[in-house]
């Protein structure tokens, strides 16, 4: 996502929200990996040059703008290397059939499988061995990884190596891959993949998904998360063509009826493949939205949150909760509800508190007491903070929001490392760990 257009929606619409319970949820596997030895056989090769000591900005190479339009597609060719040897194929524990599957062709919720770990990270690439040694480094067995794959379209019908790889690694490393995945950096033209003029039938994407998640390695009582797309709330997510169906414009209330019924089709395409490990999320949607979009260019007019857009998904696809095994939320740290972003956090009632807290207004919108991802969430140094501040405010979310709630399985922040949103890393380019890493790890291995 562009942190930057997100801060733009000046949205003043304030809600009532309720703050979550105080009372820490029980964590087990919290110490794997905590000691000061043993890192490398744990964790592979790569972790041996991770320096899991006090992180440090004073070396930091400087950061690129944030807000750069270009995208975390510019950082490809990083992960495309070192992995490659590890294979692309299913992990030993692999098998044809789940003992939880039933003849339903849904998730049945895979119940072999306990969330005692909420704590990880995302990546805004597939991913290399050395990143996702640093984020098990960080996580911890059972924990969790955000792996980005772009690149869908109705033709794909298997999966690159690269994202092959990156799953059976995170696999390998005991962390839980939530894998978001869309169409391709330079072409955001989702509704293009349909199979009508309309834009609301996408039987051939859906089932391009389908096959392309069939042939990412699997792990045995391991789930498998599939996020379709990302914040297609935002106009360059959703992006349009002037005329197809359209004045130049594309109102919210039609863009968000023709992800619903991409979503409820990629959904039914996913569980129809019978595996109750692969588990559907939506698309996080970005706290502030846009009335309207212009299609063929960049204007937008905001006005609405993503509340909003949900009511107006539902109205399209009344049904469409229940396709789905858990809520994707990008609850980022806000004075209010889609605006105002970034600021400090010191606990119950900081500042920060009610964006941090967002992913409740959205949860009561659905309607549905869905298990919550946070697949994007975090601070960013380019609004002011320091690493070192950002490291006390990481650390007060999980203790008064994050680890507070139970019904949050995965807090998957904003990103580990990358040049194009370096304001945001928790590591420098060079894979050294920065205050907000080290100071996250510490608190997850002291509460085990």
């Amino acid at each position: 996502m562009r942190k930057a257009h997100v801060s733009w929606y000046t949205l003043r619409t304030m809600r009532g929200c309720t703050i979550a319970s105080t009372v820490i949820v029980i964590l087990g596997a919290l110490l794997s990996g905590c000691g000061d030895d043993g890192y490398a056989e744990t964790f592979g090769d790569g972790i041996a040059t991770v320096d899991t000591s006090a992180g440090s900005s004073e070396d930091d190479d400087e950061g690129s703008d944030a807000s750069s339009d270009e995208g975390s597609d510019a950082s490809s060719g990083e992960g495309s290397g070192s992995s490659s040897d590890e294979g692309s194929g299913s992990s030993s524990g692999e098998s044809d059939e789940s003992t939880d599957t039933e003849d339903t062709g849904t998730t049945t919720g895979g119940e072999a499988f306990e969330h005692d770990n909420p704590f990880g990270i995302g990546l805004v690439i597939p991913g290399n061995q050395q990143q996702l040694d640093l984020a098990a480094n960080l996580a911890g067995a059972r924990g969790g990884v955000r792996l980005t794959f772009a690149g869908i379209t109705k033709d794909m019908h298997d999966a690159p190596a690269e994202w092959k790889s990156a799953v059976q690694l995170s696999y390998d490393r005991d962390l839980v891959p939530y894998v978001r995945l869309g169409p391709p950096w330079d072409d955001r033209r989702v509704r293009n993949q349909s199979d009508d003029a309309a834009h609301v039938i996408y039987g051939a994407y859906a089932q391009a998904y389908a096959d392309t998640v069939a042939s990412l390695p699997t792990r045995e009582g391991w789930p498998l998360y599939v996020e379709v797309h990302n914040e297609p709330n935002l106009c360059y997510e959703w992006a349009c063509d002037p005329g197809d169906g359209n004045d130049g414009w594309l109102p919210y209330e039609t863009a968000a009826a023709e992800y619903a019924h991409m979503l409820a089709d990629v959904a039914d395409a996913l569980h129809g493949l019978g595996d109750p490990r692969i588990r559907v999320l939506n698309g996080g949607l970005a706290p502030g939205g846009t009335v309207s979009c212009e299609c063929g260019g960049e204007g937008f007019q905001p006005g609405i949150t993503s509340i909003e857009y949900i009511q107006a998904m539902l109205a399209a696809e009344p049904g469409l909760i229940a396709k789905l095994d858990a809520w994707a939320s990008h609850a980022y740290p806000a004075e209010g509800k889609g605006w105002g972003f970034f600021v400090p956090y010191d606990g119950p009632g900081g500042q920060a508190h009610t964006g941090l807290v967002y992913y409740q207004d959205e949860r009561a919108a659905i309607g549905a007491d869905l298990p919550v991802v946070m697949t994007e969430t975090g601070w960013t140094t380019e609004l002011g903070g320091s690493h070192e501040q950002i490291a006390g405010w990481t650390v007060n979310a999980y203790e008064h929001v994050w680890l507070a709630d139970p019904g949050i399985i995965a807090v998957l922040p904003f990103q580990l490392m990358d040049p194009n949103w370096d304001a945001f890393s928790w590591a420098d380019g060079g894979g050294n760990p920065r205050p907000v890493y080290t100071a996250v790890r510490a608190l997850r291995c002291g509460l085990g």
